[in-house]
């Protein structure tokens, strides 16, 4: 895996970093990153883009492994209302939320204006299928649309020589991976320089929606930042659970980068410790 510094280094106008629990964020907004996304593919080379909520940041406490894959990403952009918030109590504001299920839309759409390739890695093959279709249906001008649902199984069991060949067949500007965190951030630092692609996108829970499986919540929602009451509505056993260790742990690490920045400017050091 790339270093941080060789990482940040690969796009020099990435300059302003905000780090929440020790993950640099970049400070972009939406329509800000979809041009870097697209500079990324002009460049050449091998790119990938995460997209963290608070449940990565609660997780990368427990897996080093994981955080250091966040470090490395080329882009990384909050998903999260949470996250914005904390970013300005500690002083360093964040534009907005740059959820990747309102980011990949942005990006199919100059995708269709570029003539870049999509690929979608992930999901059940019905549901992969289906958003393929979708998106090829919304876009006619895409020039493909590939899909491939790899077998369910732990991240060192997938067989990565079958989507090698796959991806190389396809030829892909942008691959979407929807495995699911912290799975699919690994696998995609584990192998995007081997693949060969020019963007490959973290996006998780995204092939449901564009596959038209899942509702999103209403825009309101979205924007004052309770989205996750009308997913936990709509998956309780599975969110609930997760959603209060998040909170239990989230809250107090925030509480601690905060103690630690005032504690560094009380000793005339700089603020931001992570």
């Amino acid at each position: 895996m790339p270093s941080a510094i060789r990482s940040f280094d690969r796009v020099p106008e990435m300059e302003r970093l905000v780090a929440i629990l020790g993950v640099p964020f970049h400070s972009l907004s939406i329509g800000e990153a979809v041009d870097r996304i697209g500079r990324m593919i002009a460049a050449g080379g091998s790119h990938y883009v995460v997209t963290p909520n608070v449940d990565f940041l609660v997780k990368t406490q427990r897996d080093p492994k994981l955080r250091r894959v966040l470090v490395c990403a080329d882009l990384v952009l909050c998903d999260g209302k949470p996250i914005v918030w904390a970013s300005r109590w500690l002083g360093e504001a964040l534009p907005g939320r740059v959820a990747g299920s309102d980011l990949i839309p942005r990006v199919l759409e100059r995708a269709a204006e570029r003539g870049w390739r999509v690929f979608l890695l992930g999901g059940s093959a019905e549901v992969a299928s289906e958003a393929a279709r979708r998106i090829a249906a919304s876009h006619p001008s895409l020039p493909g649309v590939g899909h491939y649902s790899p077998p369910h199984g732990p991240l060192h069991a997938m067989d990565n020589a079958q989507i090698a060949a796959r991806l190389h067949a396809a030829k892909p500007d942008i691959v979407l991976v929807c495995l699911g965190c912290p799975k699919q951030e690994k696998w995609i630092a584990q192998n995007y320089e081997a693949m060969g692609i020019p963007v490959m996108i973290g996006a998780g829970a995204t092939i449901d929606f564009l596959a038209d499986r899942m509702a999103r919540a209403p825009r309101w929602m979205r924007q004052s930042g309770v989205e996750w009451l009308f997913r936990l509505v709509q998956e309780p056993r599975r969110l609930a659970v997760r959603y209060a260790d998040d909170l239990i742990h989230f809250v107090p690490a925030i509480l601690w980068q905060r103690w630690r920045q005032r504690a560094a400017r009380g000793r005339g050091g700089r603020g931001g410790a992570s």
